[in-house]
């Protein structure tokens, strides 16, 4: 079980801050074929989070770690409105703008995945997702770090 360290949690409040989002989540692969949980969302409203577990191709975040590539939700998109509906972290959460951006901590395969997300509708700009996908890997080292200790 991954512990979340207070580097991993300054680091998801930098850039919520740094992304004016209202929310910046981690979530991983509890263990092999597992499902994806929600170990720490920054800027969330309750803690039931951490309560939410998911597939791997279900939600916004599931499908960013299984085609491997970064997901966007807005409803300015079309598309979007089933991949919110399908995360139950959007709906808890109220948020109708994300931005899901996988990363690994094995080198392999991703097996986490990293949500930008807002209550009001927006668009993330390219800058906004690089420096997250900066992030991603940063978070994944540090994940990978934790999950061998």
């Amino acid at each position: 079980m991954l512990e979340i360290t207070d580097e991993m949690r300054k680091t998801l409040d930098q850039l919520r801050d740094r992304i004016y989002g209202d929310l910046t989540a981690l979530a991983l692969i509890s263990k092999p074929g597992g499902r994806l949980q929600w170990y720490y969302a920054s800027g969330s409203r309750s803690e039931r989070y951490r309560r939410i577990s998911f597939k791997v191709g279900h939600g916004i975040a599931g499908m960013a770690v299984r085609l491997g590539r970064t997901v966007t939700v807005s409803a300015m998109l079309s598309g979007s409105i089933r991949l919110r509906q399908e995360c139950a972290l959007m709906l808890a959460e109220q948020l109708h703008s994300a931005v899901a951006i996988p990363f690994s901590s094995t080198g392999d395969l991703p097996n986490g995945v990293l949500l930008l997300g807002n209550r009001d509708v927006r668009v993330f700009t390219d800058s906004d997702v690089a420096g997250a996908t900066q992030v991603a890997e940063q978070l994944g080292q540090l994940c990978a770090h934790t999950l061998t200790l």
